[in-house]
């Protein structure tokens, strides 16, 4: 999160997985990133543009590897209706059951 907020553009935080559940050592964490389009993710973004440390960040792979956990990124833009939808689809377990999805809004 750190690293996130170190782009100025952060705006909100969703983190899901076995994280929020009550496993002692959960080790699956799940992050989606929302930055703020107007300011920093418009539609010409090129991940070239966010400062060399949080790059990682944007890269699935290097990402999972470097801090064992799925972080996935969205623009502002992307609006509520997809946001919620995307939210729906990764707060369903495969039994179909709710999975529990922390939100961290930044100012």
């Amino acid at each position: 999160m750190e690293l996130a907020a170190s782009t100025g553009r952060l705006r909100r935080v969703f983190i899901w997985g076995r994280f929020v559940t009550i496993k002692p050592v959960p080790k699956d964490v799940d992050t989606l990133l929302i930055v703020d389009t107007l300011l920093f993710m418009d539609e010409d973004f090129e991940v070239e543009c966010v400062p060399v440390p949080a790059r990682v960040l944007f890269d699935s792979i290097h990402s999972k590897l470097l801090f064992e956990s799925d972080v996935f990124w969205a623009r502002a833009s992307i609006g509520e209706e997809v946001l919620q939808l995307w939210l729906d689809t990764y707060q369903t377990s495969r039994n179909f059951g709710k999975r529990g999805i922390v939100e961290l809004e930044l100012r």
